[in-house]
Order: structure tokens, then C-alpha cells, then sequence
């Protein structure tokens, strides 16, 4: 590099980058320039050295390139070897950097002016070069040094200065300008529509429309599950299902009330809400109700009206017929009665309906009654009392002496010692105790002088007349020997005790207290219902006292200690033992024996109950919670997946658990075998539509539609002893007949075989058995 003077060099060496060559490195010449350079410098960091001629020969200038390279350039000048050695005045700075368009620096850099120099600085997005400042690829310089220029998954396309990133489809440019962002497609509306039960399902860069629950595929597209016709059935009980767009609900039957799915009978007639009439009953029946009219009333239950039942036959009534609202009533006439029936009348005994009816005979008579009176009465004006007549008015009653009127009779008297003969009437001298027992009441003796002699029995004593006998009272005298209570009675007495004693076996003049319950383990009973008990035994009749009482067996031992059976303990061996506790709210009944709520069973109450049960292979693990089997849902497990695990064939569709909804003419569990129903051609003479086509045929006929007959064969059985008697011999003979039906004729032929007469010709669905004739 030739320099001409010390401050041109400085600064033309530096100046114009585009000249400025690396030459003298490649050659070796910068060993003999004025610039000792211990490294010598590639162009497009030589132009940012700056060179001033204040600088001091032999100074060292130090350049650092941060965006290039970590090596450190020193520049040393040196002024020794100049020829011209004297200063002369520095000439005016040229500002380049307004010099010509675009200047020294180009389009790319920005152009800085310095003290006979200038500086170029390439824009972000370019490199220095040799020929200015080159555009940075960023994309492919990403690519080599591992560093992305975009995030992943974003396309980077360079442009000049810079570069862009832009996202696939289904991605958007984050805020950054650098990474991609999913796109939340379920976020517009239209993407899925609802309407159709579809339900929108975001994924990376895209989404997909799924069926919301309660919807099925069908086709590429969702239809609703009419839950109300799959199997098992979801509302069970007396709930109706009612489907809903993608669900369902269980509702109560008209009848009843509850929440669809426990449903209970509505008691209209209890509620009153029905329709009857005030004349009608109303029936609860399970899920409804009737009205029916009462008897007596007419109509359909919600309008009832009264029949006059009298109006027809007098209403089956004997006598008169009174029609009342809903019913009527058959009267009878004085002196009858109504039957059970209650439509005849019946004569009323008034003889026997009233002890007053008459005072002494009555005689009923229809509708009526006579009253009549005894021998020796009267009828009284009334038609109804007896008056009594007094026979000793007439001519003495026909007494020979003394007449005394009796009710309804009277009575001879005679003088003593006069008695009456055997007519009553007549008092004659009794020397006798053959007449009358000589006129006593008890014994009759004929005394020494002949006369009669009255005695009485024992407990009797004799009246002042000497012939009547009249009782002894032994109760009068010293209570007649008893304790407590005498009883007279004629002819003698009894001794009794009062309430709480007893007639003492041994004497039964003495009595003696009762105890009841009986006084036990050595009591005596001293007073009434009062025992003297031994120590120990307090209790009613000398038992043990235990309150309350020992129950299912046990043992009163003590003062309301009870020894209890196994299996009760407690006060009074009321409480029932169970081992194993019962849990979950459940009681103790019975030994071992755990009466559960209503909620859960098993014998310690462990096992929740589900009502209605889990079906389908669910099990109950909690109050009506089910746990399903793979692919069952609903509160019940009653819901069937939609999953067949093999294809169903023929365009057949999984429509449940491994159950294909065959296309018409197929059927099988996959839809596998063809069918054709009717049978094309038709299937002849009774021939049955079987799969495939193919007709079954019944016994007589053949052939691929039944078309074809076929006959039995021909077989004669004679009867030789027939043959032997009749000189012939008969037998039947099989032939086909028309459409199957075998022909039966029946041949008589003779022993020579001369002739053949057919004298019987029918036809018959079956021929007789080919037996012995």
C-alpha cells in the first residue's frame, strides 16, 4: 500500500471500503507498510478503524468487533520513515456521508461522518460484506446454528432485513410475532351445530364434532336416543318415560303422584278430587277411580237421579209401596210385619210379641188377637183383663160347710175334726190316715184311742192346727253352729263364707282366708290375697319380685335381678344380643337378628339397598348409587352402550351391546344371514318359508317349492282266515291321490282271482293302519 503523505494515508487507507482489499495480507506486503499491524485485518472490519493524524507515531489502536469476533485488532502507526518531515496545516473534512445518492455506506447502513473518515454501521438484519451490507437469512442462519427464528410449528419466510413467521391452518401468530397459537374452532357457533346434538371437541391446529350424550351416530349424524323404547326399560315402577332431546324424564301416570320415578297411587276418593255424584260411591282403584250410583239411583256415576221403585209392581211390596230419595220401603198393614225380605208382610203374633196383650189367653188371629180368660174369670169390658168370679156367691161354691173364693176358683172348709172327701166338697169324719194322709202335711199315725196323730220331719216343727208343718229356722239360734255366714232353707240350712274365704274342707261350718295366685315356697295365706311369706320371697303369692317381669324365659332370682336365656340381657331380658352389631341405624329384634332401615339389608345392615335394583350387572355400592358395568350408564345402569365387538355385516348398525339393527333381508346376530319372507316363488302344498329362500316340505312332497308328490309304498295285507269264512278276502289298497291326499279304495277279490270288483271308493286324509282285517 503506497502512501504518499502521513495524513492521506492514514485516511485513504480506511477510506473506501469497496476499494479496500485485503492484498497486501495475501501478499505479505503489509510487512514493509508504514503500519506495523500484528494481524492484518479483513476489509469489513478495517472500515471501522478510524485513523486521526493526532494520534502519535508508534500509538497502538485497539478495535473490537462485539458483533463479529472476539479478537482484538491493534494498529500501530508509525511515522519514522516519512520522508517529509515537516506539518503543514490540515486540509478541510470532506463530509462522505453526503456525498452522492446513496453514499458511500448504500441503502443497508447508516453513514457516520468523522474526522477525515467516516463510519458505515449496517441496519439490523444485515452484515457487513465486501460489497456492503448483505441481507441476514434468518431462517436458513436458524437452521445452522440451532437457534429458531420462529417457534415450533411455525413457518419462517426471510424478507430483506428481517423475516416473518406465519402458522399452518388451524394456528394463529402469538402476540410475539414468533410462536403459533391453536385456534379454539369451538369457540364460533356455526362450527358444531347443537341443534342437531352435536357437541364441539377443540384439538391441536383443528376440532371435531361429537355427539353430546343422550345422542347417537347415525350416519354423520346425531340423532337422538329415544331412551323410552330401549331395553331394559329406564323409568320402572308406574313412571312413564317421556323422551326429551338428548335425555329423558320419568313422569307419574295420570292416577298417580311422586317423582316419576317412585310413583304412588292417588286415593281420589280420599282427596276428593273426582267427579261423583253426592248420590254415588266413589272406588280408588291402582292408578284411577269409578262412580258408581247407589242403589236406588240411576245414572253414570257423575249424575245420579232417584228411581221410583214403586212405580213398577208396586216394588214387589205384598201391601203398600212408599218410594223415599234412593231407595224405598214396602209397609204392611196394621197387625203384620215386614219379612226378611222386606217386601211381604207376615201376621203378627201379638200373643207372643207382648206378655201384656191380653192378661190371662190370647189367641192371635190375622191381623188381629182374641183374648180369653180361665175357668172361673171373666172378660173385663177392655177386652183385655180377667175379672175373677166368685164361685161362693152361687149356691156355696157346692161346699157342705165353709166356702172360701179363691183367683179364679174357691174352697171348702171343714170344721175340725172334719175333713173333705175326695170331691173337695163334702166334710166327713176321718178315722183313718188313709183319706187325705188324715189330713197332715208330714206324717200320719193312728194313735191307742183311734184318733189321728200330725207329726213333721226333721227341720220342721207342727202348727198350732196339729196337722200343717211349718219350718225351723236353725239360723235364729246361735247362727245355727257357722262361722261366718247361715243360710236357711226349708227343712234345714247351710253354712257359708263371706268374700276372700273359703268352707274349710275338714269342717264346713269354718271357713278360711284365700290368697290367689296361691301362696308359694312355704307361705301361709293369712287374710285374703295375703300371704306369710318366708325371707327372700317378697313377691305376690311368696315368688321372687322382679319388676318388670323376666321375659323370653328368663329367671327371677332375686329382688328384680333376672337370670336372662342366651341371646337377651337387660332389665327384665327385654333386650335382644346381637353378636355382631347392626349397623347403619339398624335394631337389634331378636337374638342375632338386625331389623334394617329401609335403605339397606344383610344381617348386620351393611349392604346399601338401590330401589329400583341395578340392572344389567350393576352392582349397589351405595343408597341407590350403581356401579356399571364397562360401557352401562344411567342411574340404573339401564342405558346399553352402543359398542359391537363384531362388525355387523350386510349394513347392518350397532345399535346396543353387540346388537346389530339389521337392514330388511337379513337377520342373525351380526346380520349375517339373508332372509326372504314370503319365499319367491311361494312355497306349494303347505310347504313352510325357511332361511334363505328355501322352503321346508312337508311329508308326501318334495322338490325345491313342495311342487313335486310323492306316494308311499304300495303294501296288501290280506285276512286269510276272512279268506277261509267268506270265501274271499278283502284288503285296501294305497294310491295317490290328488294334491297328496293318499286315495284309500277298498277291493273285494275273489279266492280265484277271476275277477276284481271295487265296490267302495273315498278319499281320506289319513288311510286306515295297515293291520290284520
Amino acid at each position: 500500500m503506497a502512501v504518499r503523505d502521513s495524513r492521506v494515508n492514514k485516511k485513504e487507507s480506511f477510506r473506501n471500503p469497496a476499494s479496500a482489499r485485503c492484498d497486501h495480507c495475501a501478499a505479505g506486503d503489509h510487512r514493509y507498510s508504514r503500519m506495523s499491524v500484528t494481524r492484518c485485518l479483513s476489509v469489513f472490519l478495517m472500515m471501522f478503524v478510524t485513523l486521526s493524524t493526532e494520534q502519535e507515531e508508534n500509538e497502538v489502536l485497539k478495535y473490537s468487533d462485539t458483533q463479529h469476533t472476539t479478537d482484538q485488532v491493534e494498529v500501530m502507526l508509525s511515522t519514522s520513515n516519512l520522508n517529509d518531515t515537516t506539518h503543514k496545516p490540515p486540509l478541510p473534512d470532506v463530509d462522505e456521508c453526503h456525498q452522492g445518492d446513496p453514499g458511500p455506506c448504500g441503502y443497508h447502513a447508516n453513514c457516520t461522518n468523522t474526522p477525515g473518515s467516516y463510519l458505515c454501521s449496517c441496519f439490523r438484519g444485515y452484515l457487513t460484506s465486501a460489497e456492503g451490507c448483505k441481507d441476514v437469512d434468518e431462517c436458513e442462519l436458524a437452521a445452522v446454528t440451532g437457534l429458531q427464528a420462529c417457534g415450533s410449528g411455525a413457518v419462517c419466510t426471510n424478507t430483506p432485513g428481517s423475516f416473518t413467521c406465519s402458522c399452518p391452518v388451524g394456528f394463529v401468530l402469538a402476540l410475539d410475532g414468533h410462536n403459533c397459537v391453536d385456534v379454539d374452532e369451538c369457540n364460533f357457533e356455526e362450527s358444531c351445530r347443537r341443534e342437531l346434538g352435536n357437541v364441539c371437541v377443540n384439538t391441536d391446529g383443528s376440532y371435531m364434532c361429537v355427539c353430546q350424550t343422550g345422542f347417537r351416530e347415525d350416519r354423520a349424524a346425531c340423532v337422538d336416543v329415544d331412551e323410552c323404547v330401549e331395553e331394559p326399560p329406564v323409568c320402572v315402577g308406574r313412571g312413564e318415560c317421556e323422551n326429551t332431546l338428548g335425555s329423558y324424564k320419568c313422569v307419574c301416570k295420570r292416577g298417580y303422584r311422586g317423582n316419576g320415578t317412585h310413583c304412588t297411587d292417588i286415593n281420589e276418593c280420599l282427596s276428593g278430587d273426582h267427579g261423583c255424584d253426592v248420590n254415588a260411591r266413589c272406588g280408588n282403584i291402582i292408578g284411577s277411580y269409578f262412580c258408581q250410583c247407589l242403589q236406588g239411583y240411576s245414572g253414570d256415576g257423575h249424575s245420579c237421579y232417584d228411581v221410583d221403585e214403586c212405580a213398577q209392581d208396586n216394588g214387589l211390596c205384598e201391601h203398600d209401596c212408599m218410594n223415599q230419595p234412593g231407595t224405598y220401603n214396602c209397609i204392611c198393614s196394621t197387625g203384620y210385619t215386614i219379612t226378611a225380605d222386606l217386601h211381604n208382610c207376615t201376621d203378627v203374633d201379638e200373643c207372643v210379641r207382648s206378655n201384656d196383650t191380653c192378661e190371662q189367653t190370647c189367641t192371635n188371629t190375622a191381623g188381629s188377637f182374641l183374648c180369653l180368660c180361665r175357668r172361673g174369670y171373666q172378660l173385663h169390658i177392655d177386652g183385655r183383663s180377667c175379672v175373677d168370679i166368685d164361685e161362693c156367691k152361687l149356691q156355696n161354691g157346692g161346699c157342705s160347710h165353709e166356702c172360701t173364693n179363691t183367683p179364679g176358683g174357691h174352697e171348702c172348709h171343714c170344721p175340725f175334726p172334719l175333713l173333705l172327701d175326695q170331691q173337695n166338697t163334702t166334710c166327713v169324719n176321718v178315722t183313718s190316715c188313709a183319706l187325705r194322709n188324715g189330713g197332715c202335711d208330714h206324717i200320719c199315725s193312728l194313735g191307742a184311742e183311734g184318733r189321728i196323730h200330725c207329726s213333721c220331719k226333721a227341720g220342721w216343727e207342727l202348727s198350732t192346727d196339729q196337722r200343717t208343718c211349718i219350718d225351723v229356722d236353725e239360723c235364729e239360734s246361735f247362727n245355727g253352729g257357722c262361722e261366718q255366714v247361715c243360710v236357711n232353707h226349708a227343712g234345714g240350712f247351710n253354712c257359708s263364707c263371706r268374700s276372700g274365704f273359703e268352707s274349710r274342707k275338714d269342717d264346713p261350718t269354718k271357713c278360711q282366708p284365700l290368697c290367689e295366685p296361691a301362696c308359694l315356697n312355704s307361705g301361709v295365706c293369712v287374710a285374703p290375697n295375703t300371704c306369710d311369706c318366708p325371707a327372700g320371697y317378697p313377691g305376690p303369692g311368696c315368688s321372687a319380685m322382679c319388676s318388670p317381669p323376666c321375659a323370653h324365659g328368663g329367671s327371677c332370682m332375686r329382688w328384680n335381678v333376672c337370670l336372662c336365656r342366651p341371646g337377651w340381657t337387660g332389665e327384665g331380658c327385654h333386650t335382644a344380643v346381637c353378636e355382631l352389631p347392626c349397623a347403619n341405624g339398624g335394631r337389634c329384634v331378636t337374638p342375632n337378628t338386625c331389623q334394617c332401615p329401609s335403605d339397606y339389608s344383610g344381617p348386620q345392615c351393611l349392604i346399601p339397598l338401590c330401589s329400583p335394583p341395578c340392572v344389567n350387572g350393576g352392582k349397589c355400592v351405595d343408597i341407590n348409587t350403581c356401579s356399571c358395568p364397562d360401557g352401562w350408564t344411567g342411574a340404573r345402569c339401564q342405558i346399553e352402550p352402543v359398542r359391537c365387538v363384531s362388525v355387523c355385516r350386510n349394513g347392518g348398525v350397532c345399535v346396543g351391546l353387540n346388537r346389530c339393527q339389521c337392514v330388511d333381508g337379513f337377520t342373525g346376530s351380526l346380520c349375517e344371514t339373508a332372509v326372504t319372507t314370503p319365499c319367491v316363488p311361494p312355497c306349494q302344498h303347505g310347504g313352510v318359508c325357511g332361511p334363505l329362500n328355501t322352503c321346508v316340505c312337508v311329508t308326501g312332497t318334495s322338490g325345491i317349492r313342495c311342487e313335486k308328490l310323492t306316494c308311499p309304498v304300495v303294501t296288501t295285507v290280506v285276512s286269510m282266515a276272512r279268506a277261509v269264512r267268506k270265501g274271499f278276502r278283502e284288503s285296501y289298497v294305497d294310491r295317490c291321490g290328488p294334491l297328496g291326499v293318499q286315495l284309500c279304495t277298498k277291493y273285494r277279490i275273489n279266492q280265484a282271482r277271476v275277477y276284481l270288483q271295487a265296490y267302495r271308493v273315498g278319499y281320506k286324509i289319513q288311510c286306515p293302519d295297515k293291520t290284520t282285517r
